[in-house]
């Protein structure tokens, strides 16, 4: 890549449960590899195109084209759109309730948070979201970086929360 380009890294594919059962299952595939060759390289194949998923956002400034992309296997997969201009990029707020329940009884508990969303604007009304972080700060900060690669300003339309 070259320093035109910039690559952000907006989430995993998967959930936990899933990386931990992947995680599981590279470790048990190991332990096969001796016995049950073939079965033991389906498991850790399947484990690693979990824990490798991830999806982000492409960006080179000198072709002037974008692609949101899903990552398998440290492969990616998207679509190259081309753009004319970046008008700049904003942050928004969100407010994120999370419903868990446990094992054994029939109760739930709701978790709220607010968590801040920093999203890329182009010329034609585009909009792309990069990061969400739950610390505005740690938000500004990531996207500083990006900021000045592509050398747009960055709006803040948070009220102080």
């Amino acid at each position: 890549m070259n320093k035109n380009t910039i690559d952000v890294k907006t989430g995993i594919l998967f959930p936990w449960p899933f990386l931990f059962l992947a995680v599981i299952l590279l470790i048990v595939s190991v332990s096969l590899i001796a016995a049950k060759t073939v079965v033991a390289i389906v498991l850790a194949i399947g484990s690693m195109v979990v824990l490798s998923g991830y999806s982000g956002i492409e960006i080179d400034t000198s072709q002037k084209v974008y692609r949101e992309y899903m990552s398998f296997l440290f492969i990616k997969s998207g679509k190259k759109i081309s753009y004319d201009g970046i008008e700049k990029i904003f942050i928004n707020t969100s407010k994120v309730r999370r419903q868990m329940f446990t094992a054994h009884t029939t109760k739930s508990s709701i978790y709220s948070n607010v968590e801040f969303n920093g999203y890329l604007k182009f010329d034609d009304g585009t909009k792309v979201h990069l990061l969400s972080k739950r610390q505005k700060e740690k938000l500004i900060k990531h996207l500083n970086k990006i900021a000045a690669v592509l050398q747009v300003q960055i709006e803040d339309n948070t009220a102080s929360v």
